[in-house]
């Protein structure tokens, strides 16, 4: 027996007396790196659990295909009486059977929630790991149920298991979990801290942690796009989208990654660029035979070509979808739809038939959507539907209701820092934003938190529409040395704040002292005041510093 057989073995056996899957919880992925290749007919009656573990393990190695054969076997074994004496694996058998559906990115609804729950019942109370196993899973049908109340308890009991049962990279994966429902139910604040949470505990463990750091790294890019902090979110994305690619996370976090990918693409490079980078992830929701994700990233689709005013183009996907049958339907059926449960097929066609002046046909879909995110806990899909709703108003040319709508969004999502998903709708929302400004609607003028989120937008708006492009820039007069970035023009407040004078500015800055005249007259104009007080007291009601 050559020495490479040898180590084989000796992985199958390691697998097969630690517990099968168990072992990967713990985070122990060398015996399966070892072994998966080593596997054969004759494993399953000496090693059932080994070959468990493994079928376990390729699943999530983006090799679902492969774990779906190796469990038909095992099962089918089970079945025929052929594995004597292995009465665990009746239990077993449906948990990861569970798990390597997940990773198949199969329908996930009520029928396999109650499935789960079931499982859980047969679970014996002396086997944390296979209780935390299934829990880990009930809470993720519970998100895509959008039931984030259901969720949220399920994946805190999912913790406390794994840490029961001594796996605690398990339970850390339940972290990311907890971010995106604290995300999805409006508290940007504690989602991110959530993800510091997990990546500081990750630099603790000794077992492989690189795919957990870029799931990570992934989810918090998500979370700084949507505070607007873009560079932030690209070098956090930048650092984790190829390792997530390459080792098949969950359907969840390849959603988060293309979202913020084509969107930071957009930023940048307008439709051309989210097109592309769109193209690339639907090549491999093709590939990996992930139809769900598809399903998102054609409502992604939908929505840039809907902001760049390609609304042919955006009818013609929205066809291919299939949701020109619903924009006509007055009552929806939500568990036909499962992105329509998270409010993201309501958002993308409801701002899409506003674009194509069927405000009313949005209004109908919007009240559907909004009642089903009011009743499982989805505050941040209630806000983005109120914005939307707030555009369909404003096209209806009932004004003060559109800025009431949009007031409404801005004090559910309250001092969070959601900045992104606002200001990525552009102009027609700004149009409602300076409306509620100029006084036209009572309640908004009357409320201190939505008027300073109102001034810091709109004052976001201008930034961006005065960013130069390429050709721009030697357009400068010729005494100005550069035109700063948004963090270069809050330098250049910071030092005003602080009392320096012009000459102190452009030694600190090393710019002429005419550069720095320039540039505190542009901001003078854009914060709407006349000196360097007001400048900074206004930068301040901002939070700009």
């Amino acid at each position: 027996m050559d020495i490479g057989t040898h180590s084989e073995n000796k992985a199958l056996d390691l697998i097969e007396i630690s517990g099968g899957w168990r072992l990967v919880v713990s985070g122990k992925m060398e015996p399966f790196q070892i072994a998966e290749s080593a596997v054969q007919q004759r494993h399953l009656s000496t090693h059932p659990n080994a070959c468990l573990g493994v079928s376990f393990f390729l699943a999530r190695r983006n090799r679902a295909a492969e774990a779906r054969s190796m469990f038909n076997e095992i099962q089918a074994a089970y079945q025929s009486g052929k594995l004597v004496g292995r009465d665990n694996l009746g239990v077993e058998l449906p948990i990861v059977d569970v798990h390597i559906r997940y990773y198949e990115d199969s329908p996930m609804g009520q029928v396999e929630l109650d499935k789960l729950q079931d499982i859980l019942g047969r679970v014996p109370a002396t086997d944390p790991l296979s209780r935390a196993l299934a829990t880990n899973y009930l809470c993720n049908v519970a998100m895509h149920l959008g039931d984030f109340n259901l969720s949220q308890s399920y994946a805190e009991n999912a913790i406390r298991a794994y840490l029961d049962g001594g796996a605690d990279f398990g339970a850390l994966h339940l972290h990311a979990h907890l971010g995106q429902i604290r995300l999805a139910r409006g508290d940007l604040v504690g989602a991110d801290r959530e993800y510091r949470l997990m990546a500081k505990s990750l630099q603790k463990i000794k077992p492989d942690k690189k795919e957990l750091l870029a799931i990570c790294k992934a989810l918090r890019s998500e979370a700084a796009y949507e505070m607007n902090e873009i560079g932030k979110s690209e070098s956090l994305l930048r650092s984790a989208l190829n390792t997530v690619e390459d080792h098949g996370a969950w359907l969840d976090v390849l959603a988060a990654g293309y979202r913020v990918s084509s969107r930071l693409a957009m930023h940048h490079d307008g439709l051309p660029g989210a097109l592309s980078a769109l193209a690339h992830a639907e090549a491999v929701a093709t590939k990996r035979e992930m139809p769900r994700l598809h399903r998102l990233l054609q409502l992604e689709k939908i929505r840039a070509l809907t902001l760049s005013n390609e609304l042919d183009a955006a009818g013609d996907e929205i066809r291919r979808a299939g949701l020109d049958r619903l924009a006509k339907r007055v009552e929806w059926d939500i568990e036909a739809d499962w992105a329509m449960r998270l409010g993201s097929t309501a958002v993308a066609l409801a701002r899409y038939l506003i674009a194509d002046r069927r405000a009313s046909e949005a209004l109908l879909v919007l009240n559907v959507a909004e009642d089903h995110a009011i009743h499982n806990g989805q505050m941040l899909t209630v806000a983005k539907l109120r914005v939307i709703r707030a555009l369909a108003l404003w096209r209806l040319r009932r004004n003060s209701d559109a800025i009431n709508a949009l007031v409404s969004a801005v004090r559910i999502l309250g001092k969070q820092p959601f900045r992104r998903f606002i200001l990525d709708e552009g102009n027609n929302l700004q149009e409602i934003v300076q409306a509620a400004l100029d006084g036209d609607n009572v309640e908004a003028r009357s409320n201190k938190l939505v008027r300073h989120r109102f001034r810091e937008l709109n004052h976001l708006w201008t930034l961006q529409h005065e960013k130069p492009n390429s050709n721009q820039k030697n357009n400068l007069p010729s005494h100005v040395d550069q035109e700063p970035s948004y963090a270069g023009r809050r330098q250049y407040l910071e030092l005003l704040a602080v009392g320096k004078s012009n000459k102190e500015i452009s030694r600190a800055l090393g710019v002429s002292q005419n550069t720095v005249k320039y540039h505190l007259k542009i901001i003078f104009k854009e914060l709407g005041v006349n000196n360097r007080v007001r400048a900074a007291n206004r930068a301040r009601d901002l939070g700009i510093f």
